[in-house]
């Protein structure tokens, strides 16, 4: 069988029943550790999908108001629509390239589940974050599919609402369970590509 990344063997965090009481976001200075269990994940309050949701229902409404198109002549709507569907599919191609990693690797997928090993196969050989590169993908593709341009004016704000809300708080979890392993891996592949 191949291995598909590295088990997290008998490493725990000893907690105070004080550490607890802030909850796992605790840890928001630097140099500080998650203040986790071997029991949970990261946890968000919600599914990081729903920022990329929320960048698109805002974007419509501004959209249907103040029509802002990326193509205006039939010709270049039609090559946008080719290359939105491409995109479109590229990123739902590696999203669920990630998904399937972690299956096979059966760690934790939702961000409330705890990290059983860290994945550095497939997609994760070059990104730490696949499965956010195909959701950006995705929501281009889509933008381009739809020939609008406020999805793409609001893309920014959704990437670094998904920085700071998900992927500062999975790095911090990963850095306590998996430490020095987690940091090495960080110097070998980038946050996105």
């Amino acid at each position: 069988m191949r291995r598909l990344g590295r088990k997290r063997e008998g490493r725990e965090i000893a907690l105070e029943a004080s550490m607890l009481e802030g909850g796992p976001e605790v840890a928001s200075s630097p140099g500080m550790q998650v203040l986790t269990d071997a029991t949970r994940g990261p946890g968000t309050p919600f599914p990081p999908t729903l920022i990329f949701v929320i960048g698109l229902v805002f974007a419509w409404p501004m959209h249907e108001a103040f029509p802002f198109h990326v193509g205006t002549t039939t010709a270049l709507t039609s090559w946008l629509t080719g290359i939105g569907a491409v995109i479109l599919t590229a990123g739902t191609v590696v999203f669920w390239w990630g998904m399937a990693t972690f299956a096979r690797a059966q760690t934790g997928i939702m961000l409330q589940s705890p990290a059983s090993q860290l994945v550095i196969m497939g997609p994760y050989r070059w990104s730490r974050n696949p499965m956010y590169v195909g959701f950006v993908a995705m929501y281009l593709g889509f933008a381009l599919l739809i020939n609008s341009v406020w999805p793409l004016l609001l893309l920014p704000g959704v990437i670094i609402a998904l920085e700071i809300l998900v992927i500062t708080r999975e790095e911090r979890y990963l850095r306590a369970i998996f430490g020095s392993e987690y940091e090495e891996y960080c110097r070998q592949v980038g946050r996105w590509v």
